[in-house]
């Protein structure tokens, strides 16, 4: 009887491992397959973006990621201040094949800003304004974008 078992021991063993290899090695496959930018926009065209996704600018190397906010001090729309206040944010600027962090800011009290990477204009705003009355969630946050050739 103990000779039956181990036969069919050695079988079942190897079909195990085997199906734990295929397991992880599916795993691994799934991790590396990358993110499919959440949008994507030519060179002059307005994208907008959540903390995390990212947009493709087509026909040009360029992926530009919202990585995070990392503070907003721009004086909230119903209340009088007397500094406007500035909105800094991250983002990650995948470039032929090189990721570059860029931190960009938005004084308070406009409608936009501008930045400039390697040969190319960013202009951007960041959505919501801050109010007094609704404090900004961190995943309520916006950015909208346009990348030009300078």
């Amino acid at each position: 009887m103990k000779n039956k078992q181990r036969t069919w021991r050695k079988p079942l063993s190897k079909i195990a491992s085997l199906c734990l290899l295929a397991l992880t090695v599916l795993l691994m496959a799934s991790g590396c397959a990358g993110t499919k930018p959440a949008a994507t926009a030519r060179l002059g065209e307005p994208f907008t973006i959540g903390i995390g996704q990212s947009a493709a600018i087509t026909e040009e190397e360029l992926v530009i990621t919202f990585v995070k906010v990392i503070g907003d001090s721009r004086c909230p729309k119903d209340v009088v201040c007397i500094w406007s206040g500035v909105c800094s944010f991250e983002v990650n600027i995948a470039y032929r094949g090189k990721n570059y962090p860029l931190a960009l800011k938005q004084p308070g009290l406009t409608d936009q800003a501008e930045d400039a990477f390697f040969d190319y204009g960013l202009t951007f705003r960041i959505d919501p304004y801050p109010s007094a009355s609704e404090p900004v969630d961190l995943e309520d946050y916006q950015l909208t974008m346009t990348v030009s050739k300078s």
